[in-house]
């Protein structure tokens, strides 16, 4: 009968232990969705998105850097953060041959300025989405503002083509 007593006692304190476990576990997992970054998140980010026009296309059909670029932006939109949240040595080497690969009739002081404030932004993004104890709403917003980065790139490569194409003399 004793030994009955204390298997039953036994049994009642692994269920005791097993309930508080599940808890946590669920806790956990709430809190990991919390900060879980996905593609519904990234969608519901509003700002322009500028593609590029003809000419811009030919223009950086042989530029291979930005090419990739645009590669992990699209990845970026569907959820994908493994390229802006790896390591960032990697990141600052990428975006440094993005720059020196860069076509010359590109080279423009414009496109030139919209190309820093992109290693700004990646790096910022970067260093937000290493991080775990920063807000999801924080690291969607270094999301909007690269974004939006890179689309003022497009952008401002557009403008280079436009104006070139129009042919608008610039006041010296």
């Amino acid at each position: 009968m004793r030994i009955i007593t204390l298997f039953f006692f036994f049994l009642l304190l692994t269920n005791c232990k097993g309930d508080e476990v599940s808890e946590v576990t669920k806790e956990t997992q709430e809190q990991i969705d919390a900060k879980t970054i996905s593609q519904k998140d990234i969608e519901v980010l509003r700002y322009t998105d500028f593609g590029l026009s003809m000419d811009s296309q030919k223009a950086v059909n042989d530029w291979q850097k930005f090419q990739e670029l645009n590669t992990q932006v699209e990845l970026l939109k569907k959820g994908d953060l493994a390229y802006f949240g790896g390591e960032a040595l990697l990141l600052k080497t990428f975006l440094l041959e993005f720059m020196t690969e860069m076509p010359k009739p590109l080279q423009t002081n414009e496109i030139l300025a919209r190309i820093t404030a992109l290693d700004t932004k990646a790096q910022k993004l970067n260093s937000l989405l290493l991080l775990s104890t920063i807000a999801k709403a924080e690291r969607l917003q270094a999301i909007k503002e690269f974004l939006i980065t890179v689309s003022n790139l497009n952008l401002q490569i557009n403008k280079k083509f436009e104006f070139e194409k129009n042919n608008v003399l610039k006041p010296e």
